[in-house]
This record gives C-alpha cells, structure tokens and sequence, in this order.
C-alpha cells in the first residue's frame, strides 16, 4: 500500500501540524509494509502566496527570525499588515471553493491552487490519501481538493479519499458523502487503529467508526475501538521541514493526554474526537521531549491537552527538572484549588512560561449552571499566584451562556478589573450551542428554543450542517429574543477599547505567544543576573 497524510489549507501558518505527525509514527511502528508520505499542504500554500509578493517575503523573514527583530513588539505589529491581506487572499479561495462544490463553477486560479495541490499530495501515486481536517476553514478547501482529484484523475490512479481530524467529528459524516460523491469514508475521533487497517488493504466493512458508501447506502460501523496511549508511538515530525513555517525557531505541539478528565461542562464539544481519557507514562513523555530537544533542538513546546490537572503537571515539572531538561512549554488550565502557589513555582522551574486559563465566567451562578466545576474566589487566587510565579496569563471569556444576565456580564467585569494587572491576555467569544452537548439536550430548561443547524454547505445533491445549532432565547416576558452572546460581546469589547489594554500578547500568533513568554522571562533574568 502506498498511501499519504495531507493537512489541508488553512490553518495558521505557525502551526505544526499535530495529526499526521502521530499517525505516521503510528503507521511506521505498525504497518512497516506501508509507504507512506505526510505532506503539508496548509504551509506549503501559505509559502506559494507569500512567494507571490514581495512584501510577503519580508513579513515571512521576520517572522521567521532572518531579520534579527523578531522581538521588537513595534516591528511585530507592523509586520501584521501584510498578514491581513495574505488572510483576505485565503478568504477570496474559501469563497471560490464554496462556488465550485455548490454551483460547479471552477474558476482558474482556484484551478491552479488545486493543481498545485494536487502534484504534492499524488507525487507518488498513492492508492490512498487521507485528509486531516482539524478546523472549521479548512473544510472547504478539502473539499474542493478532493473533488478536483477525484474529476482530474483517471479511474486507473484515482485514489481512495478519506476525511479524518477532530472537525470531522463537528460535522454529520452521512451528509458529507451524500453530497460529495468524490469522498469515499470518514472517520469520526482518534484515527490511528483504522487508518492502520487500511493501510493493510482491509474492506471498510471490517473497520470500526468508519463512515462509508455501501453497494446502495451509506453505512456507519459502530466504533468499539478505544486504544490505550501504550500502543501509541509519540508524533514523529522528521518528514515535514521544520523551517517552512513562521517561526524563528520550532515550537512544537504535543499531547500529554487524549480527552477530558472532567466532562462536566455543560458546554462543551471538544470531547466528540476521543475514545474517553487515558494519559501517557510520565517518564516515557519526558524522555520524548528530551529526544526532540536532542535531535532537533526544540525548545519550546505547545502542549495541546484540553487541560492537565495540576497533579500530573507537579510529576511532569519534577521528571522534567530531574532531567536537566531546559525548555520551555504552554499548557491548558483549569483554576482549582489544587494549582497552589508551591505547584506553580514548580511548573515556572521546570519552564512553564504560559497558562492558558479556562476562566468562562466572573459569575459564579453561571459558573454553576455550566457545571465548570470552579469558583470565583479560588480563580482570583489562582491567577494571583501564576502571576506571581512568572508565568503569563492567557484568560478565556464565553459571554452570553444561558440564563446569563446583566449581573452576571458585571460580576464578570469586576473579576477582570481586580486581576487586571495579572493577566497579559484576554480570549473572548460569544457562547455557541453543540448537538448532543448537555445545554442542547436540555434546552428547554435553559430557556433556548433550538431553530436548526448550521449550514455549512449546499448543493444539488443535498446540506451539510455542522453541528452548530442555532437557537433564541426565552426573554423575561416569555417571548424569544435573538441570543445575547454577540451584545455581551459588543459591550465587552468596548469597554477593553475604553481601558486602553494593548498588550502585545494581545497580537501575536499562538506559537509566537510562547516565544514571547519565554523570551521576556529570560531578559529578567538575564537582567537580575546582571544587577546582582
């Protein structure tokens, strides 16, 4: 079997992507047999644009450190201006795309696009070819190469073409092969264990949570199938080039543990692309960082979990400590009472640079209501003391979660303004409701009237929703009100014009805020150093 991993466009142009790096190691260890190439289609494209002006260029050698100010927050922000038209570049793809898979209106330069596409993914003629599909915007660009394949290649070396990555799992994988006959099977959640059976040639009959065309229908196998992380190679990055993306050195992303431990919140989807929790062996993730550290002398390290409890990170800081081990990393938190002073001095010794804080609210009433499991009081304290111990602070916001009201939008004012000074970023989104998550399943009783799902595309053949709801609410009068989730926002982002708050943490890519964190950390103490 020949066969290739492909991450599509477009995701940013900082990020490693994760996905084809554990498959193939997975492939590698289990399936020897099988030729496979990973290829980068997202940063391949993001480079072809940038080569295409010459002002581009300049933006790409800044930010990938040939300037030598990649640190100069002034040079950083003015830089950002060609980022902006590069972004409306994709934006004008996005929109042909949407024209060729509704209307079957190929236009020439998306036709160039795809053609090139279409020389990196079939290099070596593969018999299968995978797409790895991690975000909402590369859904139609996926699409569309997939469709352009499947129309610009004979029947003879016409791949089989599979949709798999966490968005797939935001999406109705029946509806996708109803209305894009060109795309053979999906896969919903973790990959690596039916990729692998298909990479020895098994029928899609045999492979547990495929999506496929049968002879007269679509079909779904039920997914039994929960591998344990001991089976699991860590990602292997050594076929994608490392200097591609726009990063002045690698920041690289990597998964401590598959799932969430907590599951409660009432709002969340992310825990749709995994087969429940399990975590790696602490020494044997130690011994991987130290490996890329070693072999390819990465440093910084994203840590993509969608939160590790402060128990696991004590072991982590201390086995990374023990080691020797200089580097630096960013992890996902939430603030519990468990994150004690003493445990985060310890993550700041062992590199911590930046938490990035699943705060949601100021309220503790909502707090509740979304069964985040937090409180007010503990978040003030915690925030307190990662500030205290050097790390910087990222805070996430959803405004507008159900029920929510004026006094709730106040109390989370408030809780900004006290931690003001702690905090060098803010995320803010306005509340979105999921099929299947707990909010939806109870609507009703959180006075939301569901309206329908999120069209993500349509043709002659049919809808593809996302799963995405759309939804009003219950008013105090009893009528249903539009959801107040974008005025919460507005009145938000207002106030933080009115504060003057611009730090640059506030403008800079995901990988770069890393950089960034651990670069003003080692000024400090570089200046210390001196003064002492």
């Amino acid at each position: 079997m020949k066969a290739v991993l492909a991450f599509t466009p477009c995701a940013s142009p900082t990020y490693i992507p994760l996905g084809i790096a554990s498959l193939s190691a997975f492939i590698k260890a289990n399936i020897p047999q099988c030729h496979l190439n990973v290829v980068d289609l997202n940063i391949a494209t993001w480079n072809r644009l940038i080569d295409q002006n010459t002002e581009s260029r300049d933006f790409r050698d800044f930010m990938q450190g040939r300037l030598k100010n990649f640190y100069d927050e002034t040079q950083y922000r003015i830089h950002l201006d060609a980022w902006k038209q590069l972004v409306d570049r994709y934006d004008h793809y996005l929109r042909l795309a949407r024209l060729y898979l509704e209307k079957d209106s190929l236009s020439a330069e998306l036709q160039q696009l795809l053609d090139y596409h279409r020389g990196l993914v079939m290099a070596n003629e593969p018999e299968l070819v995978g797409f790895s599909i991690t975000y909402p915007r590369q859904v139609l660009i996926s699409l569309a190469l997939a469709k352009f394949l499947h129309s610009a290649l004979s029947e003879r070396i016409r791949p089989v073409i599979i949709l798999g990555g966490a968005m797939m799992s935001a999406l109705y994988g029946e509806e996708i092969l109803a209305v894009c006959p060109f795309v053979d099977a999906i896969f919903e959640g973790e990959g690596e264990s039916g990729l692998g059976m298909l990479c020895e040639k098994q029928d899609f009959s045999e492979i547990p949570g495929v999506i496929y065309r049968g002879t007269t229908s679509i079909l779904r196998n039920r997914n039994i199938d929960t591998i344990t992380l001991t089976k699991v190679p860590l990602p292997d990055f050594s076929e994608l080039d490392l200097t591609c993306y726009l990063n002045p050195e690698p920041v690289i992303p990597v998964v401590f543990s598959r799932g969430c431990k907590w599951r409660k919140c009432r709002f969340c989807a992310h825990n749709f692309s995994y087969s429940g929790y399990r975590r790696h062996n602490t020494v044997r993730f130690v011994e991987y960082l130290f490996q890329l550290n070693q072999q390819i002398g990465a440093r910084h390290f994203y840590f993509a979990d969608q939160y590790i409890e402060a128990a696991d990170m004590k072991i982590l800081s201390e086995e990374i400590l023990s080691r020797g081990l200089k580097i630096f990393f960013h992890l996902m938190g939430r603030p519990m009472n468990d994150y004690t002073d003493e445990v985060l001095q310890l993550l700041f010794r062992a590199g911590c640079r930046w938490i990035s804080w699943g705060i949601e609210s100021g309220s503790q009433r909502l707090l509740d209501v979304c069964r985040k499991g937090t409180s007010v009081e503990t978040i003030r304290t915690v925030i307190n003391d990662s500030h205290q111990a050097g790390i910087s602070n990222l805070l996430m916001f959803i405004f507008g979660l159900p029920t929510s009201k004026e006094v709730d939008f106040n109390a989370t004012s408030e809780l900004i303004n006290d931690l003001e000074d702690t905090i060098d970023d803010i995320k803010s989104s306005c509340f979105q409701l999921f099929d299947k998550t707990a909010f939806a399943a109870q609507a009703q009783n959180f006075g939301l009237k569901i309206t329908g799902h999120e069209i993500l595309l349509s043709n002659e053949r049919g809808t593809i929703h996302s799963n995405r709801l759309c939804y009003k609410e219950k008013s105090a009068d009893g009528t249903t009100r539009p959801p107040q989730g974008q005025i919460e926002l507005a009145q938000w982002q207002r106030r933080r014009l009115w504060t003057g708050q611009h730090s640059i943490f506030q403008s800079l890519f995901c990988e770069h805020y890393l950089l960034y964190a651990a670069h003003q950390s080692e000024f400090c103490s570089a200046r210390l150093a001196m003064s002492s």
